[in-house]
């Protein structure tokens, strides 16, 4: 994240160290100007932060950081503005620490094979990368050193099962979701990072519908927010398409339909992301079709209770990540797909089309920290800002 006004006032401290040692002929007058200089500096310092807080996207493009042309790059995770995580085919992750001016890739040493379609990272040496596949295929591995060593701390052995997501609440808790299987979503979860890893009892669970499950297309499927909110996403029925929560850490769960439809075992919820415990939105689309254009947008502003129609995306076929904005002045949302990228400033209502690269997740710390990945390259949003500057 940027820097909080404790940053700032950090940077006085010699300022109030040199009044604390100040001899003792230095004038009332002469700490009055100090004081007064130093309160200056901090109103100062604060409005900058209000500033960069404030600010949100303007006329947004994309700069491309990291290349691999055998790479599809999938998960991401945003950790602050210097360190994110991404995963991809091949059993590979990526690593910067600098806000993408260098990436460390890898692959996971077993894993060549495996595609990693989630990502859920902690800081710069701890992180967690989630496998897809049939079977033993579903893995999730755990580093703890930045990626030189890693930890299988999960392999499914359910043949039935296909992992799609997982996100955690800290570095102890968290879940991870499988495509249902005799109309039962399996669900498992650990409390003790990643150790030990258990099924979440289906009678907790809604019942799912023949063949309802999630799309591993971005790693948002699932999302959990802190004091133990989650939710997951569903698809694929064609019957309807659910968003299912907890409001307890995966003790109970309850279910709301959302007006996005699912005709085909191709169409559904593909992207979850949620701007605070209220605000969230839900994209998806016809993935089979792509330059069908459907209804694709829903959001919620209770939590995920309902879910209402909002303004119809530019991005035909499927959208297949999305992230708010934190911090933007309005409620600011970037959809990206295998056709483009579109943003909204506006909860959704409205959108504008950024342009027509293919990208697959995208993750934004604020406006001036996000990044997209997708099919062989990893891009940082950049926003050209003249224009309000030459205004003012």
């Amino acid at each position: 994240m940027f820097r909080n006004s404790l940053g700032y006032l950090a940077s006085l401290d010699p300022i109030t160290d040199d009044l604390q040692s100040a001899p003792a002929k230095t004038t009332n007058m002469t700490k009055f100007v100090l004081i007064a200089a130093s309160a200056l500096t901090i109103i100062s310092c604060d409005r900058q932060l209000d500033e960069v807080v404030s600010l949100g996207l303007e006329n947004p493009f994309w700069e491309v950081q990291y290349l691999d042309s055998t790479a599809l790059f999938v998960g991401i995770s945003a950790v602050d503005e210097s360190t994110v995580w991404v995963s991809g085919s091949g059993g590979r992750f990526v690593r910067t620490t600098d806000g993408g001016s260098t990436w460390k890739a890898g692959v996971v040493p077993g894993a060549d094979s495996l595609q990693f379609r989630d990502v859920h990272a902690f800081n710069s040496n701890t992180a967690f990368l989630l496998s897809i596949g049939s079977g033993t295929d579903s893995r999730i591995y755990r580093t703890d050193d930045g990626g030189d060593t890693w930890t299988m701390v999960f392999q499914n052995q359910d043949p039935n099962g296909f992992f799609d997501c997982f996100s955690f609440w800290d570095e102890d808790t968290g879940f991870a979701f499988s495509d249902s299987h005799e109309n039962e979503f399996q669900l498992i979860q650990t409390s003790d990072g990643g150790t030990t890893w258990t099924r979440i009892d289906p009678a907790r669970v809604p019942d799912a519908r023949e063949g309802e499950g999630a799309f591993a297309a971005s790693g948002t499927c699932v999302v959990t927010r802190p004091g133990g909110l989650g939710w997951f996403s569903t698809g694929a029925s064609s019957v309807d398409t659910r968003v299912i929560r907890t409001k307890d850490y995966g003790k109970t769960w309850s279910e709301s339909p959302t007006p996005i439809r699912s005709d085909s075992p191709t169409s559904g919820i593909f992207t979850l992301s949620f701007l605070d415990d209220s605000r969230g939105i839900a994209m998806g689309g016809e993935y089979s079709v792509a330059d069908s254009l459907v209804l694709n947008v829903a959001i919620t502003e209770d939590g995920g209770t309902t879910w209402n129609t909002a303004g119809q995306s530019n991005l035909t076929g499927s959208v297949f990540g999305s992230s708010f904005v934190p911090n933007a002045p309005t409620p600011t949302i970037v959809g990206v797909a295998p056709t483009g990228t579109d943003y909204s400033t506006d909860h959704g209502m409205t959108w504008t089309r950024i342009d027509s690269t293919s990208y697959w997740s995208v993750a934004f710390v604020h406006a001036d920290a996000g990044w997209a990945i997708g099919p062989r390259n990893i891009a940082r949003i950049k926003n050209d800002r003249a224009a309000r500057v030459t205004s003012r």
